[in-house]
């Protein structure tokens, strides 16, 4: 099945959407809360299938639905939204989205509209797609929207500048377009006529959209979540009687639907006797104050003693009165009991790893000491390599334990490259392919890996030591850097080459090498930040 990415900035949606879309047999789900969150999962992990809020924070939906799209022109897009569908989906639409559907509706449309995308079909209702529907703002470019938006949200000039990616001048552009098309004079006044289209994030239109009594309104995208949603969930009005709850709810409470809905904190008789106590003070301070609750307790359910994490989180309507209490539990009796034996596991290895750290670092210590014991002559044959061997498996250990402090800066790589090579004539370094030179790298200890790598080849003028670089700019500011290198293999050794593994994993990259017949290939490829120009880091500077 598809690859989905979810992009909604509420936990409770983005967890009944990837209930749903497991239940319709979509595996490999990626959840995203905002606008760069969903670009660097889709540059990842390539969905062929977006489910997406158009009220996201910053940029908004809209400027995601265009970037996606442009990126990929398959790729299915669904919008599930709260903002006003009249206005909405028309400019999704234009902006390449293969579907919209409103979360007022209930989980089988929604459920329908993700089998039409993901089969090709185009999903918009007929009445949301009529010439006029969107009123007052059906002349607006979904650029103008975005803007609208933001200066809705009393965002600046420059940061709405920074947001969209576009000039400070392009903004005063936009802004002027809108004053025209919307015959108004003022920002005030573009602000006014964005909530009252619910343009505003969180907001839905002022006319005809509410009833006298909000909670169906407000409350009617909570029930199909809240049945949706895997562990016990529950919706309370503000004064504490419980609205609605899931199955999962009654059948671990084991009660019915009769027995638990209407009911306050004093007669649920689920809970023990301190619980129903102390549940209203905590209840009304997330009414009153807004400020959400979330409290991990050992409890007793029916005799036996349970460890549970509950909370629960105001909800307001489009006004931003409260309106009801989201809340919800999950028994992590057997988790805890499995963490608890997980950490004590976890303990006990780093204990025995600090135990064979230290017997390493004695060792090598102990070594030491005893071949300067010895009083050997400098030039004694086989004294360097050995000496050279006994510094690099301490090094080994400083990469191992973390100890070593890392010293990153910018540099000229092909440069650096062969800087490292001076003393080392039979060794032959050529480019085969460059789109940039300057990269963020810890010089120190690429340096100790070239001179370690170099090591490993019995070169001389007849049989050189071949390097090759190949730099390839990946995007997001990102160098592939592939480092080969070939020639007459010298005589084994296991710490050099478990040295050249341990520091190419230290710089985040991927060594490899191979042995044929005495001939010795290896591979080094890092993935690094560019950096800027001798110039502009001057300038900078």
């Amino acid at each position: 099945m598809a690859t989905v990415l979810i992009a909604d900035p509420m936990p409770i949606v983005r967890s009944a959407l990837r209930t749903l879309l497991e239940d319709m047999g979509h595996q490999d789900i990626q959840e995203a809360a905002d606008v760069p969150a969903a670009l660097t999962l889709a540059r990842q992990c390539n969905p062929q299938l977006v489910i997406l809020e158009i009220a996201l924070p910053g940029p908004g939906g809209l400027d995601l639905l265009r970037r996606l799209r442009a990126r990929d022109e398959a790729l299915k897009v669904l919008v599930y939204s709260l903002q006003n569908p009249a206005h909405f989906a028309p400019l999704c639409f234009r902006a390449g989205a293969s579907g919209f559907v409103s979360k007022h509706e209930g989980m089988a449309s929604l459920r329908k509209a993700i089998s039409d995308v993901w089969a090709g079909r185009g999903h918009f209702a007929r009445e949301h797609m009529q010439p006029g529907g969107g009123g007052e703002l059906d002349s607006l470019t979904p650029r103008e929207s975005a803007v609208l938006q933001l200066i809705a949200e009393g965002r600046s000039n420059l940061r709405i500048a920074e947001e969209l990616r576009i000039s400070f001048k392009t903004v005063s552009t936009y802004k002027a377009h809108l004053l025209e098309k919307l015959h108004v004079s003022s920002n005030v006044e573009l602000a006014e006529v964005a909530r009252r289209n619910g343009l505003v994030a969180g907001q839905e239109p002022a006319a005809g959209a509410l009833a006298t009594d909000v909670f169906p309104a407000e409350l009617g995208l909570l029930r199909s979540l809240v049945d949706a949603a895997p562990n016990p969930m529950f919706v309370r009005t503000t004064d504490g009687r419980l609205l609605f709850c899931n199955q999962k709810f009654l059948d671990y409470y084991r009660i019915s639907a009769e027995d638990a809905l209407g009911t306050g904190f004093a007669e649920a008789r689920w809970f023990s006797p301190a619980v129903r106590k102390a549940l209203p003070e905590g209840f009304a301070r997330i009414v009153l104050e807004g400020i959400p609750m979330a409290v991990t307790t050992r409890v007793e359910i029916f005799g036996e003693a349970r460890v549970m994490h509950y909370w629960m989180v105001p909800y307001r309507d489009s006004q931003g009165r409260a309106c009801g209490v989201l809340g919800g539990l999950q028994d992590i009796t057997d988790s805890e009991g499995q963490l608890v034996t997980l950490q004590d596991q976890l303990l006990a290895a780093e204990a025995q790893a600090r135990r064979q750290a230290d017997f390493f670092e004695a060792s090598l210590s102990e070594l030491a000491g005893c071949i300067g014991a010895l009083a050997l002559h400098p030039a004694t044959p086989g004294l360097s390599g050995l000496i050279e061997r006994l510094r690099r498996l301490g090094r080994l250990y400083q990469f191992q334990d973390n100890a070593r402090a890392p010293l990153v800066q910018a540099c000229d790589l092909p440069e650096f490259i062969g800087r490292c090579l001076i003393g080392h004539p039979q060794s032959l370094f050529g480019v085969q392919r460059i789109d940039t030179r300057r990269v963020w790298l810890d010089t120190d200890a690429f340096c100790d890996w070239m001179t370690t790598a170099i090591g490993l080849f019995q070169a001389d003028t007849d049989n050189p030591a071949l390097i090759h670089l190949d730099m390839r700019v990946r995007g997001q500011g990102q160098v592939l850097a592939r480092l080969e290198m070939s020639g007459q293999a010298a005589a084994e050794s296991i710490i050099d080459l478990n040295h050249c593994q341990r520091v190419a994993e230290y710089l985040h990259g991927r060594f490899v090498h191979s042995d044929h017949e005495q001939r010795l290939a290896i591979e080094l490829e890092l993935t690094l930040p560019q950096a800027g120009s001798a110039a502009a880091i001057a300038e900078q500077v």
